[in-house]
């Protein structure tokens, strides 16, 4: 069984899309696309961009792609159990995938939504996950380390009853 290193998202050079990872066949992360890297987004085959920056759209970036749009108002400091299982809810969704996750950088709010994905799609460990989310090589900013403490604490089992229909809850 390979190493979970070998296992995490892998760089990819796009035009108009920095900090662009594949972690799936499902999803890709990056930094804040331009709008030459939307439409470049959409002749990869990505079908769904998800905005998890609190002030900013996509809008004028997509303009007129075809690509569907999902902005979830995230803030960095504090995630939302709300806004993770809308997040899981859209990638985990195979009539609007594969999917491009981004924040402005590709590395914080981006890092533990992928990182909880990790965990939840593909069963990894929370230390497994953290450790790509962290040292994955998409420039994670120390001044949000609360956010690995985030997934250490998040019930696993309630996000996944919460994607049924119970109450979400961090630990």
């Amino acid at each position: 069984m390979p190493s979970k290193i070998e296992l995490w998202a892998k760089p990819i050079k796009l035009v108009g899309v920095p900090n662009l990872h594949k972690v799936s066949d499902d999803l890709y992360r990056s930094a804040q696309p331009t709008k030459t890297g939307m439409k470049n987004l959409k002749d990869l085959g990505i079908e769904t961009i998800i905005n998890l920056r609190s002030f900013h759209s996509d809008r004028d970036e997509i303009g007129l792609t075809g690509l569907a749009y999902e902005h979830i108002y995230m803030k960095a400091w504090h995630p939302e159990c709300e806004d993770i299982i809308r997040f899981l809810e859209v990638v985990m969704n195979t009539r609007r995938t594969p999917c491009l996750v981004h924040c402005m950088h590709g590395a914080d709010r981006t890092g533990i939504m992928c990182a909880i994905y990790r965990i939840i799609a593909y069963g990894w460990s929370k230390s497994d996950a953290i450790q790509e989310m962290i040292g994955g090589g998409f420039s994670f900013h120390t001044i949000f380390n609360h956010l690995a403490d985030y997934v250490k604490e998040l019930d696993i089992d309630s996000v996944r009853n919460f994607m049924s229909g119970s109450k979400c809850t961090s630990s």
